[in-house]
Parts: structure tokens; C-alpha cells; sequence
């Protein structure tokens, strides 16, 4: 029996997302924009804490200044996008964020190697753990090209 193009579809794009979610793995770098208050788009370079696939990825920033920065754009403007790049191959995620407050979320992601920056923990009233969740996704990977929309 032959295949709907709809099923094909299908195929292909969960093909692509395992390769995505692949690729994520490897990375632990990322880029990382948020809105600043002038609307305007910010991108950092970020260690990536943690994630669960493409589509749910955690980080760690701090709240330095009570002006500008990412924990303060993170605050008043929800909306993100994330960039992975691994040999050939890119990931560019468009999506929001919350800041994590719970305690037991909180140790779960905390990475001994912050004490330099953080030396209270995740006690130190500056510390902010991000949770980036994916929206929409455009996928380079193996030469082939897809963007594709998640509620």
C-alpha cells in the first residue's frame, strides 16, 4: 500500500528531530538571545546545563544589574531564541522561557562548576536558572532544511 504525503511528512520530520535532539547533546555551548529593553534582539554565548531534547533546554545566568542583562530581559520579556551549531549541522529555536524558582528544580540543575561565579548556590541571590521551551524549530542538518511549529 502506498504512503499519504502526509504520513511521509511525518516520517521525515521525526527523523529530523532525532538528529536535532542528537545534536543538542553534543553541544554544550549554545547561543542565546533574549529582547533587551529597548526591544532590540541581545545573543550571548551560554553553557548549557541541561535538557531534554530539543525542546526543553535549561541554563544558568545571573542577575548582576537590575537594568539590562538576560535575567532582566528574561523578566519582563518572556520571548527567546536558541542556536546550536555542530560540525555542518545548525539548530535555531524560537521559543519562551520561565525562571525556575523551585528549590528541588533548582538543585536537580545545579552544576558544582558555578561556585566560581555563584559561591552561595543556589542560594546566591543573584543565580537564575532558565528553562528555554521550543515553540518553533528550523533544522539544518544532513543538508536538509525544515522549520516546524510546536504549541
Amino acid at each position: 500500500m502506498e504512503q499519504k504525503a502526509s504520513d511521509i511528512q511525518k516520517k521525515r520530520i521525526k527523523e529530523i528531530e532525532i538528529k536535532a535532539d542528537e545534536l543538542v547533546k553534543k553541544c554544550e555551548v549554545m547561543f542565546v538571545s533574549s529582547v533587551n529593553e529597548k526591544g532590540y534582539p541581545r545573543t550571548c554565548c551560554v553553557s548549557k546545563l541541561s535538557d531534554e531534547g530539543f525542546r526543553d533546554i535549561f541554563f544558568v545566568t545571573s542577575k548582576r544589574s537590575e537594568k539590562q542583562g538576560k535575567a532582566k530581559h528574561f523578566e519582563t520579556n518572556t520571548k527567546s531564541s536558541i542556536c546550536f551549531q555542530h560540525g555542518g549541522d545548525s539548530l535555531t529555536l524560537v521559543g519562551d522561557v520561565e525562571i525556575i524558582t523551585d528549590t528541588t528544580e533548582m538543585q536537580k540543575l545545579w552544576n558544582e562548576d558555578d561556585r566560581a561565579f555563584f559561591p552561595k548556590g543556589i542560594d546566591d541571590p543573584k543565580i537564575r536558572f532558565i528553562h528555554f521551551h521550543t515553540l518553533e524549530a528550523t533544522f539544518w542538518i544532513e543538508h536538509k532544511f525544515r522549520t516546524v511549529k510546536y504549541k
